[in-house]
């Protein structure tokens, strides 16, 4: 759990996260405007649908936390409740590592059954084309060697089946602290 637990005074976990998960869906939203055909914005349809997996991906390990909570008499005591996710890195496979079993297996299961799945190919393997992306297509002007790894059909593909494996998760809350 990162220490979370040890640093907070209050830690919820929900799977999904409601907070990221929104998060995410506005970042889907806005990459599926963006790729109408002739937008013009392929960069900015890219980088949104890798954040939008990436945030999905979070909302799979992040936990609710109060940083700063208060006494305010008569037993009650509260503050600002954030997001903290497990792991605060771009790499989707490293987001993805840190996830629980159960959802990497489902993760996994609907990949193996997708449109984008090749022969001897995993949801984490193919996670790992677009690890960089998020950093690198934002600066394409300085390399664009990265551009040239990017499926831009089954990026959409992924973001359409990582969206679609979080809305399809049973609801799980767990109050740790």
């Amino acid at each position: 759990m990162n220490n979370i637990t040890s640093r907070y005074d209050y830690v919820k976990k929900e799977v999904p996260d409601p907070q990221v998960q929104d998060v995410a869906d506005q970042f889907f939203d806005a990459a599926e405007i963006l790729w109408a055909p002739h937008s013009g914005v392929l960069i900015p349809a890219i980088i949104n649908s890798v954040l939008a997996i990436e945030l999905y991906l979070k909302s799979l390990n992040a936990y609710s936390v109060i940083k700063n909570l208060e006494d305010y008499g008569d037993g009650i005591r509260g503050g600002v409740v954030t997001v903290e996710p497990e792991t605060s890195r771009h790499e989707l496979t490293k987001i993805f590592e840190v996830l629980e079993g159960d959802v990497k297996n489902a993760l996994e299961i609907a990949f193996a059954r997708s449109s984008i799945f090749t022969l001897g190919a995993s949801f984490k393997d193919c996670l790992s084309t677009y690890d960089d992306v998020f950093i690198k297509v934002r600066y394409i002007y300085e390399d664009s060697t990265s551009f040239r790894r990017v499926n831009i059909v089954d990026l959409q593909q992924l973001m359409k089946l990582t969206r679609a494996v979080v809305e399809s998760l049973p609801r799980k809350t767990t109050v740790l602290k």
